[in-house]
């Protein structure tokens, strides 16, 4: 055995390769399934090296797992920055439209996922943009295998081989904390994760007797750097484990108490190096334009200036508390009134401004893991009444037995009780994010941390124990990771399963809509679409496509404005909003109520609200029904997407004429004959007569098709096409072939292509635009300019396409 590996290391070595073995295994079945769902309905993206997102038109192809929109925001973000952009987003266009909105995001996460696909790129040769959606796969696996190797070498250094040993294991199999590394949701959460573990395991080193003495304060130096960049990274989490430690910090000064003076922690170094890690944060974020905002969600030098008072504060605590002499004398007291204003500044700041700051929460905040199809509830309690005490709830609750242990551990006196110190602050940062576990799912996982820093000093105290103690220890240790493996497993059925989950079925529909709409852009305006909020994001992530509202909590404002247009009661009030925000498109998909409860909060104003009448299709005549159909995915088969289209005025018989023929391409043949009764009202109309007309064929309905297509012949001999719409006249062309009046439909024809326009194209539906190309390939015509001729193949799929 070589002298770097003596016999003691190969027990945690092997252990540090079963965690890893296990965690790539788990993590390389779930992106095989991802990989298998992205591919199962054809996409019609174009791969483009010069897109910054490496598709014609910005298009992206990574079906997200995940529809909240953090996913699809760093993704967006990192390819930015991979094609020129600015480091720094401070601003996001495609929410809020056509304003935007500010970004918080900050750019550590940012410039990992950038690393990550860079090297991406160059192993594979894949244009930046695609290289960023391949890393998107890996991105936090990776972080999850680079942590669990420098926990596993951290411990045996410091702690030894068994402490090594229960760190590697715990590490990739803690659940939910091993779940937060999932794959295909890259989130800054998990390398906020790899903070908090980073801001603990110095500390417990300085701690704990096994530890060299002279590595103490750099110990606590290098903790404070750590705890800088969690604040950084993800404030929210980052600053209740620091209030924990405070508070842990006291119990183990009150635990120190002995009749020798004992040198002094060193507090002051902790908060002075992360008082200045969160400074320099605060300024390479935001300076120098966006320094004075008073937003408390993201990194702020206040932290900083918190922080720094506080360690001033604990240090003077803590040398009271362990038997010093308080001073009352000014020189002495000024500091620490100081101190105090400075740590109470953030609180001060945030119940002046209104703003929750840290703790705000958010709909992420309602999710245990970001895995598919993970618990989903307003707290704890929620969680226990909805789903009852079932496995994942166990594996939850489960390391709270490490907590109890150490909380046993602290109360015992005598042989093995060298720890208490560091456990006592580790369980002051275990109370307080297991509080906050309970009302928030995902701090689960920050809790978990806290059990994993604590493993280490319980397992290297074990020796002082009893035998059977022991036993149970490592019984009920095992039980803990067992049950957080059993969670971790992926779906038993194969990785290319055609049966999906509702996120994929939603993944998959989204993005061929998103594709569909994007197509359909009139160049160069933008598609500016209201929709439910996580079908915005989803439809600017997959399409490029901008919206108004959107979950992002910077986007309250653009939530607002679509939540008044479709409550709104006055037509020329709804326009008038529609049109201000530069709207072109209304998308209501059948599996997203979002606007519901706003309904019906507002159903006692008076006047229909502007929803309710699309639902009822009492549509105003500058909206027009835009036929889409969903392709062919198992299990969604029943549901349907709305599209109205935001336009100038149409006569009352040509926006009936249009919903009748909406409901012919949607094949909801109840529908339109209801829609036929409306037509009935405006016998005179020639474009009446060739939806009427087009109904009828459409339900082979011979009977009912004569008695219109003959008064249709005689009014067309008389001219009464002359000032038909475009999209009405190809109508007319595909009714006469249909009728067999083939030199007729030809002339229609010959017209349609004579006028035939880019708009025209994009505007016309996707099966008439099929039945107009194979028309004209019978009568041996074609578009005459090739750039609109390739278009129309285009807006075709790819089954259609091959028919011509």
């Amino acid at each position: 055995m070589s002298p770097f590996f003596p016999p003691s290391a190969r027990v945690w070595l092997g252990a540090l390769l079963v965690a890893l073995g296990f965690t790539i295994w788990v993590d390389a079945r779930r992106i095989e399934r991802l990989d298998h769902i992205a591919a199962l309905t054809r996409s019609e993206a174009v791969p483009s090296p010069a897109s910054p997102t490496g598709y014609t038109g910005q298009l992206r192809e990574w079906v997200l797992p995940d529809h909240e929109g953090r996913s699809s925001e760093w993704i967006t973000q990192a390819q930015h920055l991979l094609a020129g952009g600015d480091w720094r987003v401070r601003h996001v266009t495609a929410e809020n439209a056509p304003h935007g909105r500010p970004s918080h995001a900050t750019a550590p996460y940012r410039a990992w996922l950038a690393l990550v696909a860079r090297g991406h790129q160059l192993l594979t040769g894949q244009p930046a943009g695609i290289a960023v959606e391949r890393a998107a796969r890996y991105a936090d696996p990776l972080l999850h295998l680079l942590l669990l190797t420098g926990v596993t070498l951290f411990a045996a250094r410091h702690f030894g081989p068994g402490p090594a040993v229960v760190a590697a294991l715990a590490g990739a199999t803690l659940f939910p904390f091993a779940a937060s590394f999932a794959p295909g949701v890259p989130d800054d959460s998990s390398l906020g994760l790899l903070c908090a573990v980073g801001s603990l395991l110095p500390l417990i080193a300085g701690l704990c007797a096994t530890a060299r003495v002279a590595s103490t304060p750099r110990g606590f130096a290098v903790a404070g750097v750590f705890g800088g960049l969690g604040c950084w990274i993800n404030p929210a989490a980052q600053i209740p484990l620091l209030l924990g430690l405070a508070g842990g910090a006291l119990l183990a000064a009150w635990l120190r108490r002995t009749g020798a003076p004992l040198a002094p922690l060193p507090w002051r170094i902790w908060s002075i190096s992360g008082a200045i890690t969160v400074l320099l944060a605060s300024l390479i974020e935001f300076f120098p334009d966006h320094l004075g905002a008073w937003e408390m969600r993201a990194v702020h030098p206040l932290y900083g200036l918190a922080w720094l008072g506080g360690g001033e504060l604990l240090a003077r605590a803590s040398r009271w508390i362990e038997g010093g002499r308080a001073s009352w004398h000014p020189r002495e007291l000024g500091p620490a009134v100081l101190a105090l204003a400075a740590l109470l500044s953030v609180p001060g700041v945030m119940i002046i401004t209104g703003n929750p700051g840290f703790l705000a929460a958010d709909l992420l905040s309602l999710r245990l893991t970001r895995l598919p199809d993970a618990p989903l509830a307003a707290n704890l309690d929620a969680w226990l009444r909805e789903d009852g005490f079932n496995a994942a709830l166990f594996a939850t609750l489960a390391p709270l037995l490490v907590t109890v242990a150490a909380l046993a551990l602290v109360a015992r006196r005598g042989p093995g009780s060298n720890p208490r110190p560091a456990l006592a602050v580790l369980l002051g940062a275990g109370l307080v994010t297991f509080a906050l576990a309970t009302l928030q799912l995902k701090s689960w996982a920050l809790f978990d941390v806290t059990v994993l820093a604590l493993l280490l000093p319980l397992v290297a105290s074990a020796a002082g124990l009893s035998r059977g103690l022991r036993l149970i220890g490592s019984a009920l240790l095992l039980a803990v990771c067992l049950s957080g493996a059993w969670q971790l497993l992926p779906p038993r059925h194969a990785a290319t399963d055609n049966s999906l989950t509702v996120a994929e079925a939603l993944g998959l529909a989204e993005r061929d809509l998103a594709h569909w709409l994007a197509q359909r852009r009139p160049a160069p305006e933008p598609v500016v679409v209201l929709a439910p909020p996580n079908l915005t994001t989803t439809l600017n992530y997959y399409g490029n496509l901008q919206g108004l509202g959107t979950l992002s909590w910077e986007n309250q404002t653009g939530l607002d404005f679509a939540v008044r247009i479709a409550i709104s009661t006055s037509r020329a009030e709804t326009i008038a909003l529609l049109r201000q925000r530069g709207v072109t498109h209304i998308v209501l998909p059948s599996w997203d109520l979002f606007f519901d409860p706003y309904l019906q909060a507002a159903s006692i104003q008076t006047g229909e609200l502007f929803y309710r009448s699309l639902n009822r299709w009492a549509l105003p005549p500058w909206l027009r029904p835009v036929p889409y159909q969903l392709p062919a995915i198992p299990g969604f088969e029943k549901q349907y997407v709305r599209i109205f289209a935001v336009g100038e005025d149409q006569e009352a018989p040509v926006a009936a004429s249009r919903v009748t023929e909406y409901f012919i391409e949607q094949g909801e043949w109840d529908n339109a004959r209801a829609s036929h009764q409306t037509l009935l009202k405006y016998p005179a109309d020639f474009g009446v007569l060739v939806a009427r007309a087009r109904l009828w064929a459409a339900l082979n309905d011979a009977a009912n098709f004569t008695p219109v297509f003959e008064p249709l012949l005689q009014r067309l001999a008389a001219g009464a096409d002359r000032y038909l719409p475009w999209d009405r006249r190809v109508s007319l062309a595909l009714v006469l072939a249909r009728g067999n009046q083939l030199p007729l439909a030809r002339v229609q024809a010959e017209r349609c292509l004579a006028e035939i326009s880019e708009d025209h194209l994009r505007t016309l539906p996707t099966n008439v635009l099929y039945q107009l190309l194979y028309l004209n390939r019978s009568f041996g015509l074609e578009i005459a300019d090739p750039r609109l001729r390739a278009l129309a193949l285009e807006l075709l799929p790819a089954k259609l396409r091959a028919g011509l």
